[in-house]
């Protein structure tokens, strides 16, 4: 699938009426993003390609003009990419951000060219595999606005209304003839090579982050996208007027909910505004706040439970929490009760809720869309909708996204996709898929980790780090009875101690050791460049779907578990299931690895990997 929307030589652009250019930009547009391209970017485009055809004039015309050239490792789309050599022969890539703004006010309600544009270089520096090519230069033009109306601390390379002159020299300077075909190839069937790990980024930045100083993350590829930045800048201002809001984000797995809870902390911190950030995973807690500590920010303080069954957790009946928050940050929020949501939404003035009904995991988890607006409503709170529509993490982006809800909601009609840059595989053997994790936990500092369905054995909660048949979760014999893996030698325990073994696991590189899986609860909220999941028997495939399987071990809910539900074939179940296995599926950043338990749901995926490996011999 190509990333970009258009593209055409320098000598074809200008041959080519603007009316075929715009035809073929929606054409391409509904193609490459998968949805029509709105009036006011039809509209903006119309006025550009005049303009940029006069400064075209005189460049080489063998120079590529690549047209919204879609990141591979963001949901975010350059204007336009200019492909050729310097005069020194050195591949050169401009990066141009337009803007057809005529009036300062007009740019006011919109994120600064000059911030669009040094966090695409950066993240192209940082994260795009032919990075080692190309020189990257940015530069913007702002060609309906009178020189000087906007200011720019960083980037020299701007220009302005009727500067055709200066632009097409600042063009010519930079790409004077043709690049190799080999160097195009490059950059276009160019793949996400390394990705800012949500942890690792919040350390490497801290000290920026604390500031409130997220434009200077631009250069560091580990800038928010346009949508993520437009909703802590809105979130900020109903914060700086003292509104009485609650912001009601939707994202999916990979969306950046985690990411922009994170930053908005921060950000709200630094403006001295008394912020709070409540979870109730308590394994991201824990480990969040180990991050917050090493850089002297008092984690136990800003990061807390929302909820903890004892009505102490910030959306609980707490009688020690006194006083309003400025702003108040729930993530993770579908996990919540009716009374969770009743109480969470009294702690602030602005109430930030980031949330995915798809996963909810147990029947007590209440936190949909409907239940937080009809309260609100009760409470009288002005609700503001917004969706997280870029997938971020998981470099096979919207294409693996929707095979993977098409694999778990209409089996037979998923087919794998062709992904040049993500390994989805099914192991007929652990070994085999062990080996794999292995491999890649060796190469260019991957980080690997096992997840596991919640089947076979429950945990020891009275011995976390014990090696007992209870914390046991891959080998023999199992608590379970389960014998699928007699005569292997494998010992794979769960991960248990949330304040120890967790960030130790997911934050210092423990999970690359293979000697511990992480279950549902323990892998929310986390990733790693490659993900081994363990599917097992609690979600299976029969007569042509998926079925409720034969064994769980959660016990976690009231009044009713998973395990309870399963044992009944309450069909209330399924729909948990699915979810589960969404997350399972949406870890791993560069590739996702399955072995199945269940014989009858492997013969299934396995099947499924044939079909997609004679299609791609054929072709």
């Amino acid at each position: 699938m190509r990333n970009y929307v258009l593209k055409l030589t320098v000598a074809e652009f200008l041959k080519t009426t603007d009316g075929k250019i715009l035809s073929d930009l929606k054409k391409g547009f509904l193609e490459v993003i998968g949805e029509n391209m709105d009036p006011e970017q039809f509209f903006a485009w119309k006025g550009a390609i005049p303009k940029l055809k006069k400064a075209f004039k005189g460049l080489n015309d063998d120079i590529l003009v690549i047209f919204e050239y879609l990141l591979p490792m963001a949901n975010e789309r350059i204007d336009i990419v200019l492909l050729g050599n310097s005069t020194n022969e050195k591949p050169i890539g401009l990066i141009i951000e337009l803007k057809g703004w005529q009036q300062l006010q007009e740019s006011l309600k919109y994120q600064h060219p000059e911030y669009q544009v040094l966090n695409y270089v950066g993240k192209l520096n940082l994260s795009h595999s032919a990075s080692g090519i190309f020189k990257f230069i940015p530069c913007v033009w702002l060609y309906n606005m009178p020189v000087g109306t906007l200011s720019f601390e960083k980037l020299t390379n701007v220009f302005w209304k009727d500067q055709y002159k200066e632009f097409s020299t600042f063009l010519k300077q930079y790409v004077y003839k043709k690049t190799k075909d080999e160097n195009i190839a490059a950059f276009l069937n160019g793949y996400y090579v390394q990705t800012p790990k949500l942890l690792e980024a919040i350390r490497q930045n801290f000290n920026s982050l604390k500031k409130g100083a997220l434009e200077a993350l631009c250069e560091t590829g580990f800038a928010p996208s346009e949508e993520q930045l437009q909703i802590i800048n809105e979130v900020m201002e109903s914060v700086k007027n003292g509104e009485k809001v609650c912001y009601l984000i939707e994202g999916q797995p990979g969306s950046g909910k985690s990411y922009i809870a994170i930053l908005l902390l921060l950000k709200s911190l630094s403006e001295r505004f008394k912020t709070v950030l409540g979870y109730r995973n308590n394994r991201l807690l824990n480990t969040l706040r180990i991050v917050f500590n090493e850089y002297g920010e008092r984690g136990l303080d800003v990061i807390k439970f929302y909820s903890t069954g004892r009505n102490d957790g910030l959306a609980e009946k707490n009688p020690r929490i006194y006083g309003l928050f400025d702003l108040v940050i729930y993530d993770e929020a579908q996990r919540m009760r009716k009374e969770n949501i009743w109480y969470g939404l009294k702690r602030g003035n602005v109430i930030v809720v980031f949330y995915d009904e798809k996963q909810i995991l147990n029947p007590e988890e209440e936190g949909t869309k409907e239940n937080f607006k009809s309260i609100a409503k009760k409470m009288k709170i002005n609700i503001k909708e917004k969706i997280l529509r870029g997938i971020y993490r998981v470099q096979g982006g919207m294409m693996y996204h929707k095979f993977v809800e098409t694999l778990l909601s209409k089996p037979n009609n998923a087919f794998i996709p062709k992904l040049t840059n993500y390994e989805f595989i099914v192991f007929d053997d652990i070994e085999k898929m062990l080996n794999r994790l292995r491999l890649k936990a060796s190469e260019s500092n991957n980080k690997v980790a096992l997840v596991a369905s919640f089947t076979e054995s429950p945990g020891d909660s009275h011995n976390k780090k014990a090696k007992n048949i209870k914390n046991l979760r891959i080998g023999y014999p199992l608590y379970s009875g389960f014998d699928h893996y007699k005569g292997k030698n494998l010992e794979i325990y769960w991960l248990m101690d949330e304040k120890e073994q967790y960030p130790k696991f997911w934050q210092k590189g423990e999970s690359n050791k293979l000697t511990h899986c992480a279950s549902i609860y323990g892998c929310q909220g986390f990733e790693a460049d490659y993900v081994g999941v363990i599917w097992g028997r609690d979600f299976v495939f029969r007569n042509g779907k998926w079925e409720i399987g034969d064994n769980c071990e959660d016990n976690v809910g009231k009044p009713e578990s998973l395990k309870t539900l399963i044992k009944k074939k309450d069909e209330k179940s399924l729909p948990l299931l699915i979810n589960r296995y969404q997350i399972f599926l949406t870890r791993g950043i560069k590739g996702t690895y399955i072995y199945c338990e269940d014989e009858e749901t492997k013969k299934f995926l396995l099947e499924k990997q044939t079909v997609f490996k004679n299609s791609m011999q054929n072709t």
